[in-house]
């Protein structure tokens, strides 16, 4: 059994891996003010509700962008799995081709779903992943991770227009039907949405014009659900890519018998 676990700004997602399958799949919004004792409670209530046996986790993957919580976090599963974590970082085998100015500016959340696209679909692609901040990443024709692009995810960009903007409400982020909004609510829902989605088509377009050839899109990132109606069916949607993505770079790292 594999455990990997995710943490990214918002959200700390964990999927279990019984024969490379996802069994359980479990996630928590990211609380840096957590000291190591409450996240040892919060894994270890959580793996008890799954019924899940540590005895037979075998490996544990972590990947992790929040690098002020990494330490409270990996003794936490320390004491509760006492298994030592596969940490993503040189030396790491991933079997991704790297041709950027500086590789080690590269997060490992951008190496997992990397490594689990060219897995799972192939190249060349395009993943757009979609959190706190949206990333589109370029796998070209020859499996080589070359270019990345990063904007603000779109809950980011709602929160900023209700922060920054007196009269504007926070919103749902669910896309109206039809993009004349006719109130408040409804223009900010539509801009937002629809306009993420129009950039990240547009920017693939500019991306596929550039390298002159077409590519796979892929969706994935929690704020996918957000736009995937409106992307359509040009668009593979993964939500387990990143998880998917690491227990794939376990499997390349763990000693054979």
């Amino acid at each position: 059994m594999n455990i990997c676990f995710d943490v990214g700004n918002s959200t700390i997602g964990i999927g279990v891996y019984e024969n490379n399958v996802l069994v359980e799949r479990m996630s928590f919004n990211t609380d840096v003010k957590l000291t190591e004792d409450e996240f040892y409670h919060l894994f270890k209530n959580n793996i008890n509700e799954l019924n899940i046996n540590l005895n037979d986790v075998e490996n544990i993957i972590y990947s992790s962008v929040v690098p002020q919580i990494n330490l409270s976090i990996l003794n936490a599963l320390k004491s509760l799995i006492n298994i030592e974590p596969i940490l993503i970082g040189p030396g790491t085998k991933t079997g991704l081709s790297i041709k950027v100015d500086n590789p080690s500016e590269i997060g490992n959340d951008l190496i997992a779903d990397l490594v689990g696209a060219k897995e799972k679909f192939g190249y060349p692609c395009i993943i757009a992943d979609l959190g706190t901040a949206s990333k589109i990443l370029l796998l070209d024709k020859t499996g080589t991770f070359v270019s990345c692009l990063i904007m603000p995810g779109l809950t980011l960009s709602a929160e900023s227009l209700s922060n920054k903007a007196a009269l504007l409400p926070e919103v749902s982020l669910i896309a109206p039907k039809s993009i004349l909004a006719k109130n408040t609510l409804s223009s900010m829902n539509a801009g937002i949405t629809y306009g993420h989605a129009d950039m990240i088509l547009g920017l693939i377009n500019r991306i596929e014009k550039e390298i002159g050839y077409p590519c796979k899109h892929i969706l994935t990132g929690g704020g996918a659900v957000y736009v995937k109606e409106i992307l359509g069916d040009s668009f593979i949607y993964d939500k387990n890519l990143n998880l998917d993505g690491l227990n794939i770079i376990v499997n390349k790292n763990i000693k054979k018998e």
